[in-house]
């Protein structure tokens, strides 16, 4: 049994790896989904930021069951989230309890929109923690984390150029995907999520031979080695001139 965690700015970023998440729980892991902030700025949802707090806590429950994850939260400032010693560490002491073999995060995307500074600082304070979560803090209330851990990052082809990518069949959960979509549809405005996340997940599929699939930037790999090399993966009929210089693993989970 393995300890997945994932690490977001805000309630619903998780909206990239929900299927490799839900994989993971059916499969019987431990999978956290950690948010750094309460989604109290969101510019979609009305009412006061105590009002909004309270519609992104219910939308989260609804995602723990749905998912099989369970949902914590820290209390970084919502669209003020600044990369810093002190967040770091805060950031180290949740990986610390929840001690995790596998880390999904932001990475560190270009555009508006995924490219909030959220986001990008996030991406910093989950490498910046994983350090820290190594040594002891006099105010530590766990042990120093020293196991290797592997680190995902959301995959992003207009600026991961040459990276290694693992892609995760979730085929067998779409359904539960669009469920998703739709508890946080709300948030999401008039976004059309459901095409956008299916139109990914398909693009994602053509490139590893399944119908769906979610793609991750490998950033560290755990320590080890397998005995064999993935070779069941069916071979395309007519590969493209990128798939010919490019060797990207292929997990189905």
């Amino acid at each position: 049994m393995s300890t997945i965690l994932a690490v977001f700015a805000h309630p619903d970023d998780e909206l990239g790896c929900i299927g490799t998440l839900i994989s993971h729980s059916q499969n019987g892991d431990n999978v956290h989904l950690l948010f750094l902030t309460k989604g109290e700025n969101s510019s979609v949802l009305g009412g006061t930021d105590e009002e909004r707090i309270i519609k992104r806590r219910k939308h989260t429950q609804q995602i723990e069951e749905l998912a099989g994850v369970q949902v914590h939260f820290l209390d970084f400032p919502d669209s003020r989230i600044q990369v810093s010693v002190e967040g770091a560490y805060l950031l180290a002491e949740k990986i610390k309890e929840v001690r995790p073999n596998c880390i999904i995060t932001w990475n560190q995307p270009l555009r508006p929109g995924a490219g909030h500074p959220d986001h990008r600082a996030c991406s910093q304070l989950v490498f910046d923690a994983i350090n820290y979560a190594r040594y002891r803090s006099k105010s530590s209330k766990f042990k120093p984390f020293r196991e290797p851990i592997t680190l995902y990052q959301y995959y992003d082809p207009q600026v991961d150029y040459g990276a290694q990518i693992q892609y995760i069949d979730v085929t067998d959960y779409y359904d539960k995907i669009m469920r998703f979509v739709e508890i946080y549809q709300e948030a999401y405005g008039d976004w059309p999520v459901k095409t956008f996340k299916t139109t990914w997940l398909q693009t994602n599929g053509r490139e590893c031979n399944v119908p769906y699939a979610e793609a991750f930037k490998i950033v560290v790999r755990g320590y080890g080695a397998s005995k064999l090399l993935p070779l069941d993966i069916p071979p395309r009929s007519l590969p493209s001139e990128k798939e010919n210089k490019t060797t990207n693993e292929v997990e189905q989970s």
